[in-house]
């Protein structure tokens, strides 16, 4: 057996392991995350640009769906 058939046992592995739990999966939470870090740029590049006098609006949007992105990265990382 060689190196990269061991990492893929491993990952077979944890990927059955995340199956078996019961409740929300970590998965699930990362794309309702990304979901709204989608909306918040869309809207935040769309406030940008119609209210030109207010460029901090859409720039703080922007700002609150990185936040979200972040706890997303983290997450991939963690579980």
């Amino acid at each position: 057996m060689d190196r990269e058939d061991i990492e893929k046992l491993v990952e077979e592995t944890v990927n059955k392991e995340r199956a078996k739990r019961k409740g929300i999966s970590v998965d699930k939470v990362r794309n309702v995350l990304n979901v709204i870090f989608l909306i918040c740029a869309v809207a935040g590049v769309v406030l940008y640009f119609t209210w030109p006098d207010r460029h901090l609006t859409g720039m703080a949007v922007i700002g609150v769906g990185m936040c979200f992105k972040i706890i997303e990265f983290f997450l991939r990382f963690l579980f």
